[in-house]
């Protein structure tokens, strides 16, 4: 643990707040805070997350500062937690994306989040991917990243038959202020329907998903034996026009993460996206309670489990 700037970046992870919630304290958390908090013995938990949070905005904007921020403004200064649903690393054929949203609007889009601290080797085969299953893809990166995205980008023109794909990214940028615009030095995402694929569509899908789509269309799911049954369903799937099995695929996603907007606006703004990622909904009151106590860095001072 005596990597103290690698810490940092796990302190606003699911396991760090369950290890609070259960212990009443926890490793990661104590190395952060004596590092980069003044006197924490005499703060709160809530405290002592924010002043690490801070500290993050103004010299370490790792993912996670960026993924929430990202969260914070689109759930809360643009769109509603009732119309729109965030998902976090999404499987896409070969790839990952850091955060897909949907919403009743035809805000429907894969978003990969390059920050200060990421690299950019596999930024073209991530955008390809993503225009496997969604029509609107779209990059946030930091204004000193903001040329090596649009190189990067520029290099998917015309790549396998694929015309215009660079140009139809969108590029959205955080600023020094934490705003996110996509105008003067960025730019709104364009539909680009050419890559879309049935099977890469269908697999982001779980089980009683997919099985919802197939039985919308063709009112009824295939009957066969356990072992073949993702296939035969794989195979009605295909069957369906593309645009209305992505519409089908994309409305039981955004059945996920259904939180009301009362539990959201519960959650502090630093700890947002490790909340409404994960579980730990359902535990916001829990949540709470233990940020307003005073933190010790000791173990079993208290415990919530």
């Amino acid at each position: 643990m005596a990597d103290n700037s690698r810490a940092i970046n796990r302190v606003f992870t699911h396991g760090v707040i369950d290890g609070l919630l259960r212990n009443g304290s926890n490793d990661v958390l104590d190395c952060v805070a004596r590092r980069y908090v003044n006197d924490p013995e005499s703060k709160t938990h809530g405290e002592i997350f924010s002043e690490i949070y801070a500290h993050l905005g103004k010299e370490k904007r790792n993912e996670y500062y960026y993924m929430n921020t990202l969260l914070n403004k689109l759930l809360v200064g643009i769109h509603s937690v009732k119309t729109t649903t965030a998902l976090s690393k999404v499987r896409i054929g070969e790839a990952i994306a850091d955060f897909v949203m949907l919403n009743g609007e035809g805000k429907i889009y894969a978003l990969e989040v390059k920050s200060e601290l990421d690299n950019f080797d596999r930024l073209e085969g991530q955008v390809r991917n993503y225009y496997k299953a969604f029509s609107k893809v779209s990059v946030l990166s930091s204004v000193n990243s903001l040329e090596r995205v649009k190189r990067k980008l520029g290099g998917l023109n015309g790549l396998d038959g694929l015309k215009g794909l660079g140009d139809a990214v969108g590029i959205y940028v955080l600023s020094e202020r934490d705003t996110i615009f996509s105008k003067t030095h960025g730019r709104e995402p364009v539909q680009y329907d050419d890559g879309l694929d049935h099977a890469c569509i269908f697999k982001l899908l779980r089980k009683h998903e997919y099985e919802n789509a197939v039985r919308s269309h063709f009112r009824e799911i295939p009957q066969t034996t356990p072992v073949f049954h993702f296939r035969a369903c794989l195979e009605q799937f295909k069957r369906i026009p593309i645009h209305e099995a992505q519409k089908l695929a994309f409305g039981e996603l955004k059945k996920r993460n259904a939180i009301t907007a009362s539990a959201f606006s519960q959650i502090r703004p630093e700890l947002k996206s490790v909340v409404y990622f994960s579980d730990l909904a359902k535990r916001i009151d829990d949540i709470e309670y233990m940020l307003e106590l005073q933190y010790s860095g000791q173990q079993n001072v208290f415990s919530l489990s």
